[in-house]
């Protein structure tokens, strides 16, 4: 819908996150009116925003992370400063039913690209990867309860000790979101990048 704080849009809702997606114009709130405890936002497209009460304002890169749990108990407003949109994912961290069965949390290890560690909570474990174009991620597994977000996609390639090197045949759009389904270690699950630019994409762990 559209509002007075920019265009929302519902893309990934289940058990445990409910994921909007952001465009901000000039003037416009970065965050939404009402942003729960247990919230964080990936900047898929960046820019500078100004904190609306002191008048800071802020570059905030392509890529960048922030819970917003102090922007929810202090009701601070920060507003898109700049002439272009800004591009944000917010995902909603929920509370899972009585009883719903969950095992520990552990990082994604890529062995051949290393991570950045940008948020680890009591919530979730945030990591960013750039994975260059040629490159192979090296095997790995992906554990329960995990999402992804394209800062900046590109051409995708898989294999696995089952499964002959399969190319995607679209690219993976900037911004893109999705829930990934567990993958052993023992599969030889990896994926690369087939395409001619660096993939730039951040994974969140719930715990």
């Amino acid at each position: 819908m559209t509002t007075d704080d920019g265009l929302t849009e519902l893309v990934l809702e289940n058990a445990w996150v409910r994921v909007h997606r952001r465009w901000v114009a000039a003037r416009q709130s970065v965050y939404p009116p009402a942003p729960t405890a247990r919230s964080l936002a990936v900047f898929v497209r960046g820019g500078v925003a100004r904190e609306v009460a002191t008048g800071r304002a802020v570059s905030w890169p392509d890529g960048r992370v922030a819970w917003l749990g102090r922007v929810a108990r202090t009701g601070e407003r920060w507003i898109n400063d700049g002439a272009e949109l800004m591009h944000v994912v917010v995902v909603d961290v929920l509370d899972p039913a009585p009883g719903t069965p969950r095992t520990s949390p552990v990082p994604l290890d890529y062995p051949n690209v290393p991570g950045e560690d940008l948020l680890d909570n009591e919530a979730v474990i945030a990591q960013r990867f750039r994975i260059p174009p040629g490159a192979w991620e090296g095997v790995h597994a992906h554990g329960e309860r995990t999402l992804y977000v394209h800062v900046h996609g590109g051409q995708w390639t898989v294999r696995s000790h089952t499964s002959p090197e399969y190319v995607y045949p679209e690219r993976s759009a900037d911004g893109e979101v999705d829930w990934m389904t567990p993958i052993a270690l023992a599969d030889g699950h990896e994926s690369g990048n087939a395409g001619d630019a660096p993939i730039d994409i951040v994974w969140i762990t719930v715990k």
